[in-house]
């Protein structure tokens, strides 16, 4: 049986691919994502968003910890955001920053997201 992480880095693969069929299969029907009730359709939404919003986008944990039901991760991005990003007029400018987020699993599948995203280190970048 495969552990949390392993469930994990594949759910990273299949954002990374962009294969959002797939995404049920990583993510519950219910899915909320910083207290708020998403659901699977708008979580997909969510990161059809994002990638519109950052074609060359790429997740890549850098630091990964699990317990029987929870995955902490440190995600590391290195991309060029097309016009504004929470709120910065990064407009095309290649930046650096991390995530760090929170994931608790129910039946194998992400049921709760709590991520934080270090917009200083963003805005560092575009002086």
């Amino acid at each position: 049986m495969p552990t949390l992480q392993d469930i994990y880095l594949s759910y990273l693969d299949c954002l990374n691919r962009q294969a959002f069929d797939e995404l049920g299969t990583f993510v519950a029907d219910n899915v909320e994502h910083n207290g708020r009730p998403f659901g699977l359709s708008g979580y997909r939404d969510m990161l059809l968003n994002d990638f519109t919003d950052i074609p060359d986008l790429r997740f890549e944990a850098e630091i990964l910890v699990s317990d029987a039901t929870r995955v902490a991760a440190r995600l590391s991005f290195d991309c060029t955001p097309k016009s504004t990003f929470m709120s910065l007029p990064v407009n095309g400018r290649r930046v650096q920053f991390c995530e760090h987020v929170f994931y608790e699993f129910e039946h194998m599948k992400i049921r709760r997201v709590w991520s934080v995203i270090d917009k200083p280190a963003i805005e560092r970048q575009l002086g």
